[in-house]
């Protein structure tokens, strides 16, 4: 009986044996899925992180295009200012240059609207000094003969006076 007794220890044995491997194995296996509970914590809080990562890189976008947005349109505004004040310089440039040009023209009507007059008044003058030149021969010649006619009469009182 002794084989009895070596095989029924060795049995016993061999179920302790068995038991602690699958206490060992549910050790193991306890330990595996702390392990993977962890590790699937891990994942979890890593997949977060990189969640508020991406937020945050997605607002720090959109805030960036944001403050870019409001730099052109800033540029923009200041542009279309910047145009409409030149074009209002240049409508002023072109409103003077069409006021002196104006002024400059009447100033040209003006002037020749004198020299014709004075032009007119030369020639009156010029036909004047002409009409006095044909005429002052014709005056001296009448008052000449008017002296003469006096002369003349005098001598012939003065004769008469003297008896002659």
């Amino acid at each position: 009986m002794d084989s009895l007794d070596e095989l029924k220890q060795s049995v016993a044995k061999m179920r302790q044996e068995i038991e602690t491997l699958l206490d060992d194995k549910q050790q193991l296996a306890a330990s595996g899925k702390a392990e993977a509970a962890g590790l699937t914590r891990t994942i979890v809080a890593m997949r977060e992180e990189m969640e508020k990562m991406q937020v945050a890189k997605q607002e720090a976008v959109q805030q960036t295009a944001a403050e870019f947005s409001l730099e052109i349109a800033q540029l923009k505004a200041t542009v279309v200012a910047m145009r409409d004040q030149m074009e209002q310089m240049q409508f002023q440039k072109q409103q003077s240059i069409q006021q002196a040009a104006a002024a400059a023209n009447d100033e040209i009507a003006q002037l020749k609207g004198m020299i014709v007059s004075l032009r007119e008044e030369l020639e009156r003058a010029n036909f004047k000094y002409k009409e006095d030149l044909e005429q002052s021969p014709r005056a001296a010649r009448d008052e000449n003969a008017q002296l003469q006619g006096m002369i003349s009469a005098l001598r012939d009182q003065l004769e008469k006076a003297n008896g002659r």
